[in-house]
């Protein structure tokens, strides 16, 4: 790899690293940061770089979980960026580069975010112990069908961010990389 890509590879890490660790010790930022160390992880895409983004995805994630370790139980932050914060970002834009199928891949994201939506969901309940009995009955009663469609919504602005994100960091890194 050349020294550029490496170095934009490490600083997309340690912004990657710096937001789980804050989703991970803050609860309530903890999507936010979910979502926000998963644009760190395009850096690299600027010099074209798969490499350099995937190892920004794996040494973010494990700088973070090796500091998150007394935390990592409480938090879902760093499961759900292993599982697909971290990692849909890179195989959008190689998809997307490659010319793969756009309505194919999209149902393909929207099960995938889906079935994380779930995961979480059944980790808060299962390990965390958290119940959803101050919501509204009705909804508490029947959440597990409203996840799906609350999933649907969610990928679907999730999916825009990235691509606005993407042009975002390529027009500023452009201004800073020569």
């Amino acid at each position: 790899m050349k020294s550029k890509v490496l170095a934009l590879s490490a600083i997309s890490a340690g912004f990657v690293a710096i937001f789980l660790i804050l989703g991970s010790y803050v609860s309530f930022v903890d999507i936010f940061c979910t979502v926000v160390s998963s644009v760190f992880v395009l850096m690299p895409l600027y010099l074209k770089s798969y490499k350099g983004s995937f190892l920004s995805y794996l040494v973010g994630g494990a700088i973070s979980l090796l500091i998150c370790l007394p935390t990592f139980l409480f938090s879902f932050v760093i499961v759900a960026y292993f599982v697909f914060f971290g990692i849909y970002p890179i195989i959008k834009m190689l998809a997307t580069e490659k010319g793969f199928n756009k309505k194919i891949f999209f149902v393909i994201g929207l099960i995938w975010c889906i079935a994380t939506i779930y995961g979480v969901y059944f980790y808060y309940t299962g390990v965390m112990g958290l119940n959803f009995n101050d919501l509204p009955k009705f909804i508490a009663d029947y959440i597990l069908i409203f996840l799906a469609p609350i999933g649907a919504v969610f990928f679907i602005i999730y999916d825009r961010f990235i691509f606005v994100c993407k042009m975002f960091l390529d027009k500023y890194l452009s201004r800073v990389i020569k």
